[in-house]
């Protein structure tokens, strides 16, 4: 009966690691869905965000992370753009934010920024948003992450992915951003999920043995 017991725990814990893996409260997180606005393809459920015609937006399907397509944000000059998104949190909760960006060509004095705002009201900020930025060439795609607690008063998360150009140009360049996530559990890392799956597996493995 207690081999059962385990037997079923196991399994019960195996089935949960996809469930685990997908918790997210952004919407379009893989900027799969794209639509029309304004004369230009944007990413669905994403605000929309340039400052300069120099900073453009738009899918990507060769540099993709999982998917059929990533965001690509292109700098052929001074400013700055990408897209964002707004999210029901909870004071006092923790928000876990992870951007995988993918760098090809390392983009000098311009920036790949997550940038992440805690809000009372829509555009209300708490204290001042948080940026995590990368400019060097990456290796295929690394994240930027970031993690805090959200003060009292906190109602919003703004999630924001943006190329932002500084000092002189000409600037030239192009960053890639997939799989975006914002939620206040933890990404799970898959080297983590794998080994926890492939001890579950093995538990399960050893009891039927030993019943047998």
């Amino acid at each position: 009966m207690k081999a059962k017991l385990l037997c079923a725990v196991a399994l019960a814990a195996v089935m949960a690691l996809p469930s685990i893996a997908q918790a997210n409260l952004l919407s379009n997180a893989g900027f799969e869905t794209w639509v029309m606005y304004g004369g230009e393809e944007v990413p669905a459920d994403w605000w929309h965000m340039f400052s300069d015609p120099d900073i453009t937006g738009s899918k990507e399907s060769t540099i993709v992370k999982s998917g059929s397509y990533s965001g690509k944000t292109q700098a052929t000059g001074s400013g700055w753009g990408g897209w964002g998104q707004r999210q029901p949190f909870a004071a006092n909760d923790t928000v876990y934010a992870y951007q995988p960006v993918n760098i090809p060509i390392a983009l000098g004095n311009a920036l790949a920024t997550l940038e992440i705002a805690f809000e009372s009201a829509p555009d209300v900020t708490i204290g001042s948003a948080v940026k995590t930025s990368m400019s060097a060439a990456t290796s295929g795609w690394e994240a930027l992450q970031y993690s805090a607690v959200a003060p009292t008063g906190t109602n919003y998360v703004k999630y924001t992915v943006l190329l932002e150009t500084w000092g002189e140009g000409p600037f030239t360049g192009a960053a890639y951003f997939d799989d975006a996530y914002a939620d206040s559990v933890p990404v799970p890392e898959p080297s983590t999920l794998l080994l926890l799956g492939s001890g579950l597996v093995g538990l399960m493995a050893f009891i039927k043995r030993k019943r047998s």
